[in-house]
């Protein structure tokens, strides 16, 4: 992730962070909907156990581990603070696919695992946002998309793992937004919902980085307007 950006609020003229704004808002989100963190965790699975005991409940205990979501909640929130650096934009782009579009099939030719992970990731944050936050359509879509938003993850999930040799904590939200990526499409409409003007803030961009933004924004949009001709 990125460095956090510092904006200034249009109303109040306040100084806050991206991370800290959008903290407030998700988890307030979360309270307000009944989704509160860490739904059905049991800590005792954690506590009091010997190597013998977790090697014949490992099943149990990994199923538990999935509903502790704190490390989701800070992914979410790190990637929505994310949406207001145009750094980001470039490599956004260099692999983000249309909604119709399937980007498994696009990965069919990537030579590593660390292109499929980007892939995956990029696409999965897309489809989680888009069909919580940014789609105009986001609270009458119901489900739709939601097994595509799970496969993605779940890709991303499996190309960190073999990236790194194993389980990771980063491979571990993915696999959590895999299982359950409704619950949190559903936490971001309740957050839309809630709050209308939820990107009411003005970041300071340096000229040239925002003529960048806009240039690259630009070319994007026509992309979209104007797709090639197969």
């Amino acid at each position: 992730m990125g460095r956090a950006v510092k904006f200034a609020h249009l109303d109040t003229k306040d100084f806050e962070t991206t991370e800290s704004y959008f903290f407030d808002r998700f988890l307030g989100a979360r309270i307000d909907s009944g989704m509160e963190s860490n739904e059905g965790y049991d800590l005792i699975l954690e506590l009091g156990r010997d190597e013998e005991w977790y090697d014949q409940n490992w099943s149990a205990i990994k199923k538990n581990d999935l509903k502790y979501d704190e490390d989701v909640n800070q992914y979410i929130i790190l990637t929505l603070a994310e949406l207001a650096n145009p750094q980001i934009l470039p490599l956004i782009n260099k692999y983000l696919v249309s909604l119709r579009s399937d980007i498994g099939q696009e990965t069919v030719g990537f030579d590593d695992s660390a292109k499929k992970y980007l892939a995956y990731k990029i696409n999965a944050d897309f489809l989680l946002l888009n069909l919580g936050l940014f789609n105009s359509d986001s609270n009458v879509l119901g489900d739709t998309y939601f097994d595509k938003g799970e496969t993605y993850y779940y890709s991303a999930a499996s190309s960190l793992k073999a990236i790194k040799g194993g389980r990771s904590g980063l491979s571990d939200v993915m696999e959590k937004l895999s299982e359950r990526f409704g619950k949190y499409v559903e936490i971001l409409r309740a957050m839309k919902n809630r709050h209308e003007n939820y990107f009411s803030f003005h970041v300071r961009i340096p000229d040239a980085e925002l003529k960048q933004f806009e240039h690259e924004l630009a070319v994007e949009a026509s992309k979209r307007q104007n797709p090639p001709s197969s």
